[in-house]
């Protein structure tokens, strides 16, 4: 019980490192005032270049696999509720740092990583598919309201995965699939509300 804790814990920690946070203030820049202040990789990139960015999304997925994926391959984690807790604990470090108070970023980049300890690349490419198709709508100059219906119907473009791998056996993956869902319409409720009222 305490080794399940303790990794959980981990993953907690590890998820609320803010990396691009801490980058964009090595360079003077505060991403709470940029666009729509989510202190994420997105922000990073738009308010620097993508080389900087692309290193923001980078670690963000990076800190979404580890040390989970350690435990994984060299300590033989097998529970797979274990597993989908600390990759879901690893998105919520995100969401609530306590190194920023208990505010954080949307969550998108650490979900991927997340994603990929729990399904290994299926997950990413089926969620990174739809929402390259949504994005191609409007590449450039896309509003926060435009980005976050992205997101959300990308999260409802993994319904047929999930329910296949439900049906294939790993039911914790509807359990990892609703908590990561309700937690990425949190994390951009304000936009969606926006959407929804201008309907």
């Amino acid at each position: 019980m305490w080794d399940s804790l303790m990794i959980i814990f981990l993953q907690f920690l590890s998820g609320s490192m803010m990396y691009s946070y801490f980058i964009a203030k090595l360079l003077n820049i505060d991403l709470t005032k940029v666009r729509d202040g989510n202190p994420g990789a997105y922000n990073l990139w738009i308010s620097t270049n993508w080389k900087i960015g692309i290193l923001g999304v980078l670690l963000d997925y990076l800190k979404g696999m580890f040390p989970l994926l350690w435990f994984i391959k060299y300590r033989d984690l097998k529970d797979r509720f274990i597993i989908t807790t600390a990759a879901l604990a690893g998105i919520l470090g995100h969401v609530f740092s306590p190194f920023l108070g208990g505010k954080g970023g949307k969550a998108i980049s650490v979900s991927f990583g997340a994603w990929t300890v729990v399904t290994g690349l299926q997950g990413p490419l089926f969620l990174g598919l739809s929402m390259f198709i949504f994005n191609l709508t409007k590449w450039h100059g896309a509003s926060p309201e435009e980005d976050a219906l992205k997101v959300f119907y990308g999260f409802l473009c993994l319904i047929p995965f999930v329910t296949y791998k439900v049906l294939t056996g790993d039911i914790y993956i509807l359990y990892f699939f609703l908590v990561n869902f309700i937690i990425i319409i949190y994390t951009h409720r304000r936009e969606l509300y926006k959407v929804l009222v201008s309907a």
